[in-house]
């Protein structure tokens, strides 16, 4: 799980000084793990043809197709990410060539490209409506808020591989295969409670999402599983939070957790080496990457990383991945976003798998609530059910689990999966 997704200011592929996108949003953008490193990111494969395996024999879909509605963040002046929409066309091609499609009909995808912002987010869920698709899903956004009234409005189910927004937690008609941001902040809590710790710090970029979910899902899970959370918020773009640490330092906290992006990651990691800090530490993706390991050298040596997915190791869904990304879009590389649209795609092929007759949204709607035990796409394992039992306070999260791996440099090791439902489980 090398530093691949969760691109931030000064590293590559589409995502410049004032993306559009929440910190919450691509903090839980699903992890390639891996080994080595690249320049401007770290860990890896050089392309999608590693490592692959041989595709068995499948069931072709034929007949009129379903059109499927894909809303990508391309284009913008902030944020472009066509390999989003690429692995999203590859998920589409393997599962046409291999899987029957969705009720033995091939998936037609009919893409919209936002620019990462309210307006053409708007828009693009008001030409699902008008293209009357039968469900449409999403990659990697910042604007569900603006998407799912409209889509889930017009009783269109909306998909995504990893729900950021809060309207993408609970609205009925929305399903995210993964828990997004309380099944990562679950599986920390898990974590902290096998180790023994008894408070934990974590160190929060200070937007209104992450915070807000760090106090409102964060404290309660912890508190759940014995442990005292301390929610700091640091400046966004702040150089030096040495203040904020050495505070936090004070009141002798077991584990160091971090939330935000690369810029936020690297300010605290140089704060924790300013104070001589040597506690444990928690990570997410963006902050496993070249630049903050350059810049406060040794801090992510033994960190912790809690993220949604697998892309680049042994476990036969990483492979199948790497497989399908170079027989179907063979230039796109594999490191990067491009899961998030496989993963969507995929994710929505196989929860559908036993729909038989029509296909509607109201038929994919009802197939998607009876959904169990879903291997989930390149999820070293995980599963996911979508029928609200997962998280029963927030429905449309189909997982409460998360990928685990200790980290070596910007290299994953011992990459294991952890359940934190019973954290959300009632009394």
């Amino acid at each position: 799980m090398g530093a691949r997704n969760g691109y931030w200011p000064g590293e590559r592929r589409g995502v410049r000084a004032g993306a559009a996108f929440l910190v919450l949003g691509l903090a839980l953008v699903p992890a390639a793990c891996g080994s080595g490193s690249d320049g401007g990111d770290a860990g890896g494969s050089s392309g999608p043809t590693a490592s692959a395996v041989t595709l068995p024999p499948g069931t072709k879909a034929a007949g009129a197709p379903v059109k499927i509605g894909f809303i990508t963040a391309e284009g913008g002046s902030a944020v472009s990410l066509p390999e989003v929409r690429e692995g999203a066309q590859a998920a589409v091609g393997y599962a046409n060539d291999y899987l029957g499609g969705i009720g033995g009909r091939p998936i037609q995808l009919v893409v919209c490209k936002s620019q990462e912002d309210a307006a053409s987010a708007r828009t693009c869920a008001n030409e699902m409506v008008e293209q009357k698709v039968t469900a449409v899903g999403t990659g990697t956004t910042g604007f569900g808020d603006t998407l799912v009234p409209i889509i889930a409005g017009a009783k269109i189910p909306y998909v995504t591989g990893t729900a950021t927004a809060g309207s993408e937690f609970a609205t009925d008609g929305v399903f995210s295969w993964t828990g997004g941001f309380p099944a990562t902040l679950g599986t920390m809590a898990t974590y902290a409670k096998e180790k023994g710790y008894q408070r934990v710090a974590l160190f929060v970029t200070d937007v209104p999402a992450a915070i807000t979910g760090a106090n409102a899902l964060g404290k309660p899970v912890f508190q759940k599983s014995g442990v005292d959370l301390d929610v700091i918020s640091i400046p966004r773009g702040s150089a030096d939070a040495t203040s904020q640490v050495t505070s936090a330092i004070g009141k002798k906290p077991d584990a160091l957790a971090l939330v935000g992006d690369a810029t936020h990651c690297t300010s605290v990691f140089k704060a924790f080496q300013a104070v001589g800090a040597t506690q444990p530490k928690f990570v997410i993706q963006p902050c496993v990457s070249k630049a903050v390991d350059d810049a406060a050298p040794g801090q992510l040596d033994g960190s912790v990383l809690f993220t949604p997915s697998d892309t680049d190791s042994d476990d036969p869904e990483a492979k199948l991945y790497r497989t399908v990304m170079a027989k179907y879009t063979p230039k796109t590389q594999t490191d990067g976003y491009a899961v998030t649209g496989y993963q969507t795609v995929l994710g929505l092929a196989r929860a559908l798998k036993g729909l038989n007759g029509e296909v509607t949204p109201a038929s994919v709607t009802s197939t998607l609530k009876a959904a169990r035990s879903i291997a989930m796409p390149a999820g070293h394992g995980l599963t996911f059910s979508c029928d609200g039992s997962a998280i029963p306070s927030l429905k449309a999260l189909c997982s409460a689990s998360s990928v685990e791996a200790i980290l070596k440099g910007t290299k994953a090791t011992d990459v294991r999966t952890v359940d934190a439902a019973s954290l959300f489980a009632a009394g």
